[in-house]
């Protein structure tokens, strides 16, 4: 079975695109910054306190099983904890599990034993049983989960082996379940199905929720590692930047999400924020319909990708902070090839017109699907649109609702199609979400296919090797690139501003889209 070669419920596919709609509204990017690495300049780290993050939004779910935004995943990473986590070095360790997988001889088997003397949040120890639970519950292909995608018909089942071993099946080999099992959250067997609660074994816990407004944590006393934060954590739904910048300039919250590339400038000024700026699992995805003339011809697809204007975009949509792209795969990925170089950053005409002339095509009218939600993808299609035209390429745009997107992509419903997606929360540096739906079997491929990179894709996913999976990844962005089937304009970065109050959040845990929000301390 090649990589994406199954077929997903509806919930398992948006599963599968990661986090779409929080993507199409994604303005939250930057330039790198010396003055990130400040943070402490009030004292020295104290324990206690109340510590307040302000985000642009709050998910209406409180389980991390049901989806995979960051609005849900940095509220309940303090609450629950994963298998393994990453090191200093970005590495996958042990944290829950004892140590690393046991892996039989033909890679379907995986045993793993459990730390012993970890406990729920409610006093319950934490037993194989929860964590085979969680795997069987993420593994059901009409499972309400967004991890689905990463696990269905992948992972045959797991089962509990006394109280301290899990045992997991596998229909085929998959060495990228490490990568999964990293991110994965493993929450009380009797939360599975619920989404107002969760109960984990991380070094807090749910105190009072005010819905689309406010959570409050305060700590988990029981915790079984050390945990000197502060007393509580709170997040705020503040829907407006500006009010977030004042809000965190008068200290009613100290760390500030989603900060518009226009307030860069701006936070580097004031001695009392600092900004921390990080290339992260953000992608800017394109697809085409390839069953439809003109994109069933690569070189027209190549003709767009030469005549995109990425400066035009990194400038005028993102201030100057994006940089100008090349295969699909950012640089916070393991598949990024730094010294891939295909296309230009500003309009090449004559490249563009003589690959339309090869191809046979005197004139290019198509449509380009976005969200509507978003200002700045809106801007990022007007000004991709504005480049095209000069090589006497016709791009109409097709404005519609978030929902109605997702839609008409299952649907194979437009030409050509484009959409943020953001990776981190669920699958850290791997290019395995992002790939997957280019295969030639995959469900929501639309007439793009290529052995080569079908091949590759299988050997990426089933190696346990993570630098033979970064090696294999990076051909696959070649190939995509190449055949301009994956053609993104920038890679945003993260950007998240806080008070020189407390301490800088990890960037290390930035770069794979998360925010250590349980790490912080006030500086006193």
């Amino acid at each position: 079975m090649t990589s994406g070669s199954f077929a997903l419920s509806r919930r398992g596919l948006l599963g599968g695109l990661g986090v779409l709609t929080a993507g199409l509204a994604l303005a939250s990017c930057g330039d790198s910054d010396s003055s990130s690495s400040g943070g402490k300049t009030g004292g020295k780290p104290v324990a206690g306190g109340a510590l307040v993050l302000g985000l642009p939004s709050l998910s209406d779910y409180l389980n991390p099983l049901v989806a995979t935004t960051n609005s849900l995943a940095w509220v309940t990473d303090p609450i629950v904890e994963s298998l393994y986590t990453y090191d200093e070095e970005m590495n996958s360790v042990p944290l829950l599990a004892a140590g690393d997988p046991t892996i039989s001889e033909d890679g379907l088997t995986w045993t793993i034993e459990l730390v012993d003397g970890v406990t729920f949040s409610n006093g319950d120890p934490l037993t194989a049983d929860h964590v085979a639970a969680v795997i069987n519950h993420v593994s059901d292909p009409s499972a309400y989960t967004d991890w689905t995608s990463y696990f269905a018909y992948f992972v045959s089942g797991a089962k509990a082996k006394g109280k301290q071993t899990v045992v997991i099946s596998l229909a085929m080999p998959y060495g990228v379940l490490r990568s999964h099992l990293t991110s994965l959250p493993i929450v009380h067997a009797d939360t599975l199905k619920k989404t107002d609660t969760t109960i984990g074994t991380g070094p807090y816990v749910i105190d009072k929720v005010t819905q689309g407004q406010s959570v409050l944590l305060r700590r988990n006393e029981g915790y079984h590692g050390t945990a000197p934060g502060p007393d509580t954590l709170e997040f705020k739904a503040i829907p407006d930047a500006g009010t977030r910048l004042v809000n965190l300039r008068e200290g009613k919250i100290h760390v500030m999400t989603d900060v518009p590339a226009s307030n860069v400038e701006t936070l580097k000024k004031d001695k009392a924020l600092s900004v921390q700026v990080v290339d992260a699992p953000i992608s800017i995805l394109t697809y085409f319909n390839a069953t439809k003339a003109p994109f069933d011809d690569v070189r027209v697809r190549q003709a767009l990708a030469h005549s995109m204007d990425r400066e035009g975009v990194a400038e005028l949509v993102y201030g100057g902070t994006a940089t100008p792209a090349q295969g699909p795969a950012g640089p916070a990925l393991e598949a990024h090839d730094p010294d891939l170089d295909l296309y230009p950053t500003t309009p090449d005409i004559e490249k563009a017109k003589e690959l339309l002339a090869e191809a046979g095509v005197d004139k290019v009218e198509f449509t380009l699907t976005i969200s509507s939600s978003s200002e700045a993808t809106v801007k990022m299609a007007e000004v991709l649109a504005q480049g095209w035209a000069k090589a006497g390429i016709t791009c109409r745009l097709d404005t519609t609702d978030a929902g109605t997107w997702i839609t008409r992509w299952m649907e194979g419903d437009y030409e050509m199609a484009m959409t943020n997606y953001i990776t981190g929360v669920s699958a850290g540096d791997s290019a395995f979400p992002l790939f997957t739906s280019y295969a030639s079997t995959n469900t929501m491929n639309f007439g793009y296919a290529n052995k080569e990179a079908d091949g590759l894709m299988t050997q990426a996913w089933a190696t346990t090797d993570p630098a033979e999976r970064a090696s294999l990844t990076k051909q696959v962005d070649r190939i995509l690139a190449e055949d301009a089937v994956a053609i993104p304009p920038v890679y945003p970065r993260m950007l998240i501003a806080q008070r020189r109050d407390v301490t800088a959040l990890d960037e290390s845990q930035l770069a794979v889209g998360r925010i250590d929000a349980a790490a912080l301390r006030r500086l006193g």
